[in-house]
């Protein structure tokens, strides 16, 4: 076929910073470069079109992106006539469309999944949801969450950081745990996504000198990172944000907007959920050696403490976070699996320093 036009070019292969010297002839389907140290064939569907730098015309390849051809402005009407979607763009934008309505399908599979699958589908989508993006997300919770309830006693929660690691171990887990105390007068603890476990100083003071009523609070909150419960809230109640941090890749900005729509105060388990933590946590305390019926002591502490906000607390904490359903039963369930304890893994000295934790400073403003 015969050629439209030739033109001189500088080709550069991509491989090399150096410019060949290249004569270009523009042909029916594309550019037949004859460079000085090959010879290549670019198809015009292939082209991209660089901005200009001067008056010369910047031409890529999308199948070798390296790669550069810059021809002279001469070329302009030519290249024009065999190429027009080069410098309309309209090819870009039907590429663009095309990829913009595969991503608003995708989002809606996935928001249907979520919000019309849910709870149902919060479980699946939960197990399936890759554990890097899961700690993640985790990260973005607790930090939302130390904006209000602020971290406290991080040298002293040190002490206990080791014994809660092999608890986990021994409940096989699947996740790093991460664990602060957090300065709230009323008592509880709780798991959010990829391992983030927090216990409230009014936990400390509700349970007082039983470092084993403790340890089995803990034990549950690690039933709850094993079961990926934190992932499944998140799903069953914040979809929406969810699924558009897997769109984004996981960048944190979806989950962000969603946490500051007011998603977060979903983030609750349900009993089914609770229960399958308590049996954990059972399990946990005797494969470490002590009490499982250590659970049913601080429900009891928890229950029976009659906390008031003092000064330091500058928030109540949220509902989310201190409801429990069917407590009776679950102390029942713990005394059920009563067995002797083995040695405590801190001193009586060790305990009281660890549980003092947040009494030990102020908070900082």
């Amino acid at each position: 076929m015969a050629d439209l036009a030739s033109f001189p070019a500088r080709y550069f292969d991509g491989r090399s910073g150096h410019a060949q010297q290249a004569d270009v002839a523009l042909e029916a389907d594309g550019l037949a470069i004859a460079a000085e140290r090959e010879s290549v064939f670019w198809r015009y569907r292939d082209l991209t079109f660089a901005p200009k730098r001067g008056d010369d015309i910047r031409l890529g390849n999308r199948r070798t992106p390296d790669a550069a051809l810059i021809l002279p402005p001469e070329a302009s009407p030519a290249l024009l006539d065999a190429a027009p979607e080069i410098f309309s763009g309209a090819r870009d934008r039907r590429r663009m469309t095309a990829l913009i309505v595969a991503l608003i399908a995708g989002a809606g599979i996935v928001g249907a999944t979520v919000f019309f699958g849910a709870p149902a589908a919060s479980g699946p989508l939960a197990q399936a949801t890759p554990k890097e993006l899961e700690i993640q997300i985790g990260e973005n919770l607790a930090a939302q969450i130390n904006a209000f309830l602020k971290p406290c006693g991080a040298e002293r929660a040190e002490r206990v950081i080791p014994v809660i690691d092999d608890l986990a171990e021994q409940g096989d887990v699947g996740f790093p745990i991460r664990f602060q105390f957090i300065r709230a007068s009323a008592p509880n603890a709780f798991a959010l996504p990829g391992g983030q476990v927090m216990a409230t100083s009014g936990l400390m003071k509700a349970i007082g000198d039983d470092q084993e009523a403790f340890l089995a609070v803990m034990a549950h909150e690690l039933g709850h990172v094993r079961g990926r419960d934190g992932m499944r809230a998140v799903y069953r109640n914040a979809g929406l944000g969810v699924a558009l941090e897997i769109v984004t890749g996981g960048s944190g900005a979806a989950q962000q907007a969603v946490l500051v729509g007011g998603q977060l105060s979903q983030l609750r388990h349900n009993r089914i959920q609770e229960s399958a933590a308590d049996e954990a946590a059972a399990d946990i305390m005797e494969r470490a050696g002590l009490d499982p019926s250590a659970l049913a002591r601080a429900f009891e502490a928890i229950t029976h403490y009659d906390y008031v906000a003092d000064d330091d607390d500058d928030r109540e904490l949220p509902t989310w976070l201190r409801t429990h359903p069917d407590t009776k039963a679950r102390i029942e369930f713990a005394n059920a699996r009563r067995r002797p304890s083995g040695p405590l893994p801190l001193s009586e000295d060790e305990w009281r320093e660890a549980a003092a934790a947040c009494d030990a400073e102020t908070t900082s403003e």
